[in-house]
């Protein structure tokens, strides 16, 4: 009783009046009082041990709220254009499980219309789409440029030049984006107002899909590469700039709500990633 009384700070009555209130209250006793001592009761013992389950809860409880803070537990749910899942977040994904290694990530590749459908309905935490965006319920936290690029088989003639020209592509064979695609009509038009006439041989949605069929020679293709970040090179495949001012701007968003911990800390690596 007195040591008890000396880690709760009361005095040894003060303990003694405690427990005869709480075995009144549960109806049974908790010690079998001696004069040599107390010895705690088979029922005591009981209570003791579930009571003690419950506070190692506590602690696990208390232990797994920190995790969250401090984003060493969680869930993140990313959707963006199937290019940056295929090409870019791989290695984006490495940098974060790095910091993060306990949070758990989903990631769905979908068009652009689809990922602001899903951050306006927060079934996603962040979103990477083309901006702009005209919606007010999203909001747009760090944006990177991409620069239009011609993507040839090695062995392809217009591999060995330096830039190519617009003109270059005149009677080529296309691999493109969809027809239906922002990117797809920018470059359609840019062929028209030169004068280029090319066969669209082949159309695909996803910038790797594009990138395999460039590299068995179906075609050549104009592709934002989103995987060119660090300067690496794809086997079998030649990037080359071309002399066509046509960039897109691509935004990491989320909803207007304010971000969780965990996709606040995804944010702050993409923008020392594209700082």
């Amino acid at each position: 009783m007195t040591l008890a009384g000396n880690l709760l700070y009361i005095s040894q009555p003060a303990v003694s009046r405690l427990i005869n209130e709480l075995e009144r209250e549960i109806g049974f006793k908790l010690f079998i009082r001696r004069k040599s001592g107390m010895q705690p009761t088979p029922e005591g013992m009981m209570l003791y041990e579930d009571v003690e389950k419950h506070f190692i809860g506590l602690k696990e409880l208390k232990q797994t709220a920190e995790s969250i803070r401090t984003s060493q537990k969680g869930q993140l749910r990313i959707i963006a254009m199937p290019g940056v899942v295929n090409l870019m977040l791989p290695k984006v994904m490495i940098s974060f499980w790095q910091r993060y290694p306990g949070i758990n990530v989903e990631i769905e590749s979908l068009p652009r219309i689809e990922i602001l459908n899903r951050i306006n309905s927060r079934h996603h935490d962040i979103g990477i789409a083309n901006l702009p965006i005209d919606s007010s319920e999203i909001k747009i936290h760090t944006s990177f440029d991409t620069k239009l690029h011609c993507v040839m088989n090695e062995s392809h003639p217009l591999a060995s030049k330096k830039l190519v020209h617009i003109k270059d592509l005149d009677r080529q064979d296309l691999v493109l984006y969809p027809l239906e695609t922002f990117i797809r009509h920018q470059i359609e038009n840019i062929l028209e107002e030169n004068g280029v006439k090319c066969r669209i041989k082949l159309s695909a949605r996803s910038t790797s899909d594009i990138y395999q069929f460039v590299k068995y020679g179906i075609g050549i293709s104009l592709i934002f590469p989103f995987d060119k970040f660090e300067g690496e090179t794809i086997p079998g495949l030649v990037f080359k700039p071309i002399n066509v001012d046509f960039t897109i701007t691509t935004g990491i968003i989320t909803s207007r709500r304010k971000p969780s911990i965990t996709a606040q800390s995804f944010i702050d690596l993409m923008k020392e990633i594209l700082s």
